[in-house]
């Protein structure tokens, strides 16, 4: 089971990272040309906590304050919510629900060293965007075989030869297609 994995298998490791003594405009700037929801602070050079779009809403826009003044150690989360990298990923899950947090840091002997979404464990299991059953783990591999479509919707191998063309994006999937009998169609 997905859920059974250690954490390390699906933090990022490759932190980008914020001086504490930054605006919030640099650091919001910062994620906006990296496209990312959240920034590893830090306090000479050292990991200190975590600034997200999240803190930038509710403590800097939603009170009318300056983004240019307001430093990211005024509105970061220090320590923020971590985990071991050698625990079960369901236990993250769980402390995940339990603080409310979407973002989890990911600690070795105590110091952040990488860090993992809510997006990142949704994208562990996917389903069929025709059948809407489980293709399977990416991790574990798949257990049959997958199309993926180049805007990332997935489909059973079956699927797709039915539907040939992607439901989302409409760009042709498979070149063969395979008509279902009249009575494994829903008009029967």
């Amino acid at each position: 089971m997905v859920l059974d994995i250690i954490v390390d298998r699906i933090a990022r490791r490759d932190l980008v990272t914020v001086d504490e003594a930054a605006s919030v405009a640099f650091a919001a700037k910062l994620m906006r040309d990296r496209d990312l929801g959240s920034l590893i602070v830090t306090g000479k050079g050292v990991p200190v906590g975590i600034v997200t779009e999240r803190d930038m809403l509710k403590k800097v826009l939603a009170d009318a304050r300056d983004p240019g003044s307001t430093k990211v150690s005024e509105i970061m989360s220090s320590p923020g919510v971590s985990i071991e990298h050698d625990r079960p990923l369901s236990q993250a899950v769980d402390l995940m629900n339990r603080r409310r947090v979407r973002r989890m840091l990911v600690t070795e002997n105590g110091k952040i060293v990488g860090v993992f979404t809510q997006r990142d464990i949704l994208g562990l299991n996917r389903l069929c965007l025709y059948c809407g059953k489980e293709i399977g783990s990416i991790l574990e591999g798949a257990s049959e075989p997958y199309i993926q479509c180049e805007c990332a919707a997935r489909y059973h191998a079956n699927c797709a030869k039915t539907i040939v063309h992607c439901a989302d994006c409409s760009r042709t999937l498979v070149m063969n297609v395979v008509y279902p009998e009249p009575s494994d169609t829903m008009g029967g």
